[in-house]
């Protein structure tokens, strides 16, 4: 007698097994095709552009591609950050699918390829006063034989004529980790110029606490060497390591063109050009 409740128990519960399916069967069911991940990774010290807040990926770019996300439910979108040289070294050695945002440079041959334009930048040459109280500076790089440029690491900005000067010793290049380790030394004056984006000065004196009368008395510009459009760089992959790269990268591009023609890049990017 004793048995019977066990075995009637027993019976009971191998129905229930039998009908109930694993909870992670009916998730991937619910969802359907399994989504494909993807890591975006990111410059870890450029702000407003891309950068880490805390151990997130935060700034104009991230904000962009997060919204793109959005927009991709085939994808499990993931952003990282790492130092831009790092980044690109990764990238060339096909460690990482993707990087952002370098600029789209014909020079940077090895690229396979780079996603539709994100942003335009306006690339400026900040030097100290006290350097241009003493110079006649109407021919860049020519005229700055001699001066002390910092630089930030991995940076092309500058230019290729900049960094043939710097080889033949006409000109100091030393490089930093960040736009605003480069603007201190800047103002302290143990640099005499440092070549970046508008913005991203502008922001990074912000973060300094720098007053924008001080910065006047100290700083100006003194050349603008153009506009660089910003976008996702994608590894070379002659092996097929990354076999959904490109049909992630034309989706992508649709995406972002969208997002121009509605004037969502535009309404992200003016958040950070108010801040």
């Amino acid at each position: 007698m004793s048995m019977r409740p066990a075995l009637v128990f027993l019976l009971l519960l191998g129905v229930f097994l039998i009908h109930v399916k694993p909870v992670s069967a009916q998730a991937e069911n619910s969802i359907g095709t399994p989504r494909q991940r993807v890591v975006l990774y990111g410059e870890e010290n450029d702000p407003p552009y891309a950068y880490l807040n805390g151990a997130v990926m935060a700034g104009a770019y991230t904000d962009i591609l997060r919204q793109a996300a959005m927009r991709l439910p085939q994808y499990e979108i993931e952003f990282a950050g790492v130092p831009f040289k790092r980044g690109m070294e990764m990238l060339q050695r096909g460690e990482i699918m993707a990087f952002y945002p370098p600029y789209m440079d014909a020079e940077r041959d090895w690229v396979d390829r780079y996603s539709e334009a994100i942003l335009d930048e306006s690339v400026v040459v900040l030097c100290t006063r006290q350097f241009v109280s003493h110079r006649t500076l109407l021919s860049y790089p020519f005229d700055y034989i001699g001066a002390r440029f910092g630089n930030t690491s991995g940076y092309r900005l500058a230019g290729k004529d900049l960094f043939e000067m710097a080889d033949r010793h006409e000109i100091t290049l030393e490089e930093a980790h960040s736009t605003e380790i480069n603007l201190r030394r800047l103002l302290a004056g143990r640099i005499d110029c440092y070549v970046n984006d508008r913005l991203a000065i502008a922001t990074s004196l912000g973060e300094i606490g720098t007053e924008t009368i001080e910065v006047r008395r100290e700083l100006t510009e003194t050349a603008v060497l153009g506009r660089h459009q910003g976008a996702i760089a994608y590894t070379p992959d002659d092996t097929a390591k990354w076999p959904h790269r490109d049909e992630f990268a034309a989706a992508l591009d649709i995406v972002l063109r969208q997002m121009h023609e509605d004037g969502v890049i535009d309404q992200i990017l003016q958040h950070y050009v108010m801040y």
